[in-house]
């Protein structure tokens, strides 16, 4: 005896499909190229150019057989862009402008049972959708390649149909609320009854009993009923155990099952309390990366890859998590659906972002799109943040329809409306740390004291592509960093450098959801990934590694900023130990000093411990190494299990010994408002008086420090000053852009003046830190190495030279340079007579002979490498300069 037919039949379509360009009229003719569905048409065989032709014509023939005939048929395309039209054996069945989320179509009434369907599918290029759509922006996407992207299948039931089926988790009730929305296609009311059941996914093992509830369907339209289900025994849903259950539910009429739908789902909770995220009522910190899945759709080598579920799986999962990653932004555009069902197996946390850098269409457009997108994922565990807009805000989508998606979904928070997220690209684009907002991201003591969860989901600006050659936007700062004679090796260990201080910046914030931009994108776009070589082969770039100790969950962070130590300096320096597990984590920690990249060898352990998602301070008293050198202080803690992290900070022990007796021999005049140059030239022997105090004329070098060029006892000395100068003496001019908020010209000396302007610099430039030589041979660089001029001790990031433009009206020979594509000059030199002017931009104030306040972490203080810097830009320029 043969068995009754499933109540629901669901048809996969997937497969080969015929493919050909066309107008926007059905097609006819002979089909010349085929394709695998999903996916997008320049994966058709033979290929064709797909940027000629405005349209698209995808054709199938499928047969089902009489035995599986239902009352109702439903065509559904997961994702197909852009612009959809379906014709089935000659008749529109309809369309959507819809490109990301499902579309369904009543196909019913016109299906074969006796023979073959034959099926049209149009889609269009990005330029056909009407103004409606809500499309998108994606200004770094380089190609919008149409296709049928997502699943396509015929599901097959009776009437009426459970047509959608929501579960919301409780956790504190132990129990599930399932919404069924019943779909009545009758033109009268049916009664019926919904049986429904919870089981574990995996086993099939029933959980709690079985419910029916009568319900009275109304005629011709939908309705929701809610059901209450116990689940017991309860096993939560979490990144390190993602147990999943499935809700079955009947729709049974006149005893009678006519329809049977199967939802997976987790019991999860995600909110935001006192701040913070908490996951299943515990506290969690999110650590990992983004995926631009529509960005790596524009990849050359992109192929039938994303389709590919074991190489998901690999991407997703497997090499993440061995990276003590839990997190993804899926940047700029929903993925295919498939990658959110491995998420869910797999334990990986999504925060889903629509197609908006910068939104597009109708409200009323956005607000179906919506639906429709929380509809096709709300049941998905693995997503715990909805995110409308990046790097941009809409008033009517954060204030109207995200209120209206909330009351669909009321499980997850949104980004721009219950927390913003922060981008700031410092240390790269912009400077070492930034104290006000830069960019789409605020100052950094806002991000830290923020009230709401901090959210840094996009940093790094350092992005390398299959080959490891810096992308178009990172062309744009290398020099910054490295200078002009980069190297490649030089250029993959910055990004690893760079990686490690901002995360662990950030983690002794407490942010929490730290990723960098970009895990995956198109590896020849703006962007590049974190992969090398051919995609296919997911070989790991060394930033991954780099990531999976900053990312350790029992973890150590140095804070040190300073570059520049004495010989036997003693310090205190605090260090951080990070516990981002719910439970009390117990560890051994020691430090010490190393030789740049050596590992620690026989530094003694401590005990420490660190409270259940917490972080400890421990102040460390430490001792600098006697011999002058570079090292690097290295922290490394191992945990319970004796697995290790660590932490290495740059360091430069300098020795400060700049006596020389041939210093007495020089006669300087300064104007130095708070007498920390002159005090400091007295003390190594320079004969020193105020600028007033005497005639320049019989002056070496003539000093004048910061503001003291607008003073007007400077201003009525220009004369003598000029004559001073062209007899021979040196003027140096020190940091000159000193307190200024604008733009101003100051008269140096006769027939030469200054402009300075204090540049805006809202999302890219800023001060800088590192300084480079033009030519380190000369006098002025003496025993001073280039790599020390990268950060000075104190100040904010380790300031060197400010946020201004200062411009000579002469020819200037520039000694070095700073910023972005080193545009600008840090100390330009400039003859006059028999005599040269130097203006020095390169901060010394507060670093010659203060202290610093030690309970201040950027506190301007003593460093040796810029007392020598003084001291050569006195000596450097004797007799005019002529001596270098």
């Amino acid at each position: 005896m043969k068995s009754p037919p499933s109540p629901r039949r669901v048809q996969s379509l997937n497969g080969l499909w015929d493919i050909a360009p066309g107008t926007i009229e059905p097609r006819h003719g002979a089909w010349k190229s085929h394709i695998p569905v999903p996916s997008l048409v320049d994966c058709a065989e033979p290929v064709y150019d797909w940027k000629s032709s405005s349209y698209h014509w995808y054709h199938l023939s499928f047969r089902v057989e009489a035995p599986h005939r239902r009352e109702k048929a439903t065509l559904r395309i997961g994702q197909a862009m852009f612009g959809t039209e379906v014709w089935l054996n000659g008749t529109r069945l309809g369309g959507d402008i819809a490109c990301y989320t499902s579309q369904e179509y009543d196909a019913g009434p016109l299906l074969r049972f006796d023979g073959p369907n034959d099926l049209l599918v149009r889609v269009g290029l990005k330029e056909t959708l009407p103004p409606e759509s809500a499309v998108g922006n994606d200004q770094e996407r380089e190609t919008f390649i149409p296709g049928i992207w997502g699943d396509v299948a015929l599901i097959s039931t009776g009437n009426p149909r459970a047509a959608l089926v929501q579960v919301i988790p409780r956790l504190r009730e132990s129990n599930a609320l399932v919404n069924v929305t019943i779909h009545n296609d009758s033109p009268a009311p049916v009664s019926l009854k919904i049986v429904s059941h919870i089981r574990e996914h995996v086993t099939g093992h029933p959980v709690g009993r079985i419910q029916e509830s009568a319900v009275l369907a109304g005629a011709a339209g939908e309705s929701v009923h809610s059901i209450v289900h116990s689940v017991d025994p309860l096993h939560t849903w979490s990144p390190d155990h993602p147990f999943l259950y499935d809700h079955c539910a009947d729709v049974v009429v006149e005893g009678e099952v006519v329809d049977t739908v199967v939802t997976r789902f987790g019991m999860r909770e995600f909110r935001i309390q006192d701040g913070g995220f908490y996951l299943n009522g515990e506290r969690i910190f999110l650590k990992g990366g983004n995926i631009a899945f529509h960005r790596f759709l524009s990849d050359a080598e992109r192929r039938l890859l994303p389709w590919n579920l074991e190489w998901v799986r690999k991407l997703l999962i497997d090499i993440p998590r061995r990276h003590n990653f839990n997190f993804f932004r899926a940047h700029i555009g929903q993925m295919y659906g498939r990658w959110y069902d491995i998420a869910d197996e797999g334990g990986m946390l999504l925060q889903n972002e629509w197609m908006f850098w910068k939104s597009t269409g109708t409200k009323e457009q956005i607000t179906k799109e919506f639906t429709r997108w929380l509809r096709d994922n709300w049941n998905h565990p693995s997503i715990i943040i909805w995110d409308p807009l990046n790097e941009s805000s809409d008033l009517v989508i954060q204030h109207v329809i995200v209120p209206e998606m909330k009351e669909l979904d009321p499980t997850r928070p949104w980004e721009s409306v219950d927390f913003i997220e922060e981008h700031p690209y410092i240390y790269s684009l912009g400077p070492v740390l930034n104290p006000e907002r830069f960019g789409f991201a605020r100052g950094l003591t806002e991000i830290e004291d923020s009230q709401e969860p901090a959210v840094v989901n996009e940093f790094l600006w350092w992005w390398l592509d299959r080959e490891n050659n810096p992308s178009k936007l990172t062309l744009d700062v290398v020099e910054r960093w490295l200078g002009s004679g980069w190297t490649k090796e030089e250029l993959i260990a910055r990004q690893s450098f760079l990686a490690s201080e901002l995360v662990e910046l950030f983690r002794r914030m407490r942010v929490d959801a730290i990723q960098p931009f970009v895990y995956l994108s198109n590896s020849a776009g703006p962007t590049g990934n974190w992969f090398l070589g051919d995609i296919e082969g997911l070989v790991p770039k060394p930033l991954l590694g780099t990531l999976k100790n900053a990312f350790s969950p029992f973890a150590v962070s140095v804070e040190l900023w300073d570059r520049h130590f004495l010989p036997g300096e003693k310090r205190t320096v605090r260090i951080f130990l990070f516990n981002d597990d719910p439970v009390k984590k117990e560890g051994r920690l020691r430090y010490g000093f190393v030789p740049g990249g050596e590992k620690l060898s026989h530094e003694p352990h401590e005990r420490v411990s660190v409270d259940p998602s917490a972080c400890s301070i421990l102040p460390a008293h430490i001792t600098f190494p006697e011999n002058p050198g570079s090292y690097e202080i290295v922290a490394e803690l191992t945990g319970p299990a004796g697995t290790s992290a660590f932490s290495r900070k740059i360091v430069h022990v300098v020795a400060d010994d700049l006596s020389d007796p041939a210093l007495s021999d020089i006669r300087c005049f300064a104007a130095d408002p708070r007498g920390e140059v002159i005090g400091f030239l007295s003390g190594l022997g320079f004969r020193v008086a105020g600028l007033g105090s005497g005639d320049p004329a019989g002056a070496d070098c003539i000093l004048v420090c910061e503001e003291m060029l607008r003073d007007p006892a400077y201003v009525g000395n220009i004369p003598a000053i000029t004559g001073a100068v062209r007899s021979g003496a040196s003027l140096i001019l020190i940091e000159p852009e000193f307190g200024n908020r604008g733009h101003e010209k100051l008269d140096v000396i006769d027939g030469l003046s200054l402009t300075i302007e204090r540049r805006t610099d809202v999302d890219k430039g800023g001060y800088d830190s590192y300084v480079f030589p033009v030519d380190p041979q000369h006098p002025l660089w003496k025993d001073i190495p280039p790599e020390h001029l990268r950060m000075f001790n104190g100040a904010y990031g380790g300031e060197i030279v400010s946020q201004h433009t200062v411009t000579p009206d002469v020819p200037m020979e520039p000694l070095a340079r700073c910023g972005l594509k080193l545009a600008h000059a840090a100390v330009m030199f400039m003859r006059a007579g028999r005599g040269c002017v130097v203006v020095s931009r390169i901060q010394t104030r507060g670093r010659l002979s203060g202290i610093g306040d030690p309970d201040h972490l950027f506190s301007r203080r003593r460093d040796p490498v810029a007392r020598r810097y003084m001291r050569n830009l006195v000596t450097a320029f004797l007799n005019g300069g002529r001596s270098s």
